[in-house]
């Protein structure tokens, strides 16, 4: 817990995102972008993602808001099925039986660095295991050290290079991860 929020991970909840929450995920959106943008990443600095594709990611039932009461934390799209950039890969998968893919991984200006992100990825394999996923995979840019180092905190491993199909950013390459979730399987 940091010195700018007062709000327990702990006390937050995972919940699906509801229209009603856009007001409150379009800046938290636009903050991300900014600071990939101060990092001088390319990533998310092509208009995607944008106002749009959170529509669609809530009207699809794929977004999913950390929150406590009304304060939206954390952000991400947890998608269920085959995920087409995830098809070939540079390096090689831990598995390949289902899987969810975590993605638009952003957080609240307000509750950096306060374990939110962390949460929201533990919260998304107990949600993922529940749907009978047998890992989460994620991506991100090489230079996205950020993530990089909540993927590893959450016990992500880095599987290889993918790259991004149909998408409007210049440099499509990315890092792939995934976490077997085997073990929490058994243990729920």
């Amino acid at each position: 817990m940091t010195a700018k929020t007062a709000i327990s991970p702990d006390a937050a909840r995972l919940r699906p995102a509801r229209p009603e929450d856009l007001p409150r995920l379009l800046p938290m959106l636009e903050a991300a972008k900014e600071r990939l943008r101060a990092l001088g990443l390319t990533q998310w600095q092509s208009g995607y993602p944008d106002g749009e594709t959170l529509r669609e990611d809530l009207a699809a039932g794929r977004g999913f808001l950390l929150a406590r009461g009304e304060e939206a934390l954390t952000y991400a799209a947890i998608c269920f099925g085959e995920d087409e950039s995830y098809r070939s890969i540079d390096g090689a998968w831990l598995g390949g039986g289902p899987y969810a893919a975590v993605h638009r991984l952003m957080t609240a200006p307000s509750a950096l660095r306060g374990g939110y992100a962390l949460r929201l990825l533990r919260e998304a394999e107990a949600l993922a295991v529940s749907r009978g996923a047998e890992s989460l995979r994620a991506d991100t840019h090489r230079g996205n050290l950020p993530m990089r180092a909540l993927l590893a905190r959450a016990g992500f491993t880095a599987c290889g290079v993918i790259r991004l199909v149909r998408t409007p950013e210049p440099d499509p390459e990315r890092l792939a991860f995934q976490k077997l979730l085997n073990e929490r399987m058994s243990q729920l």
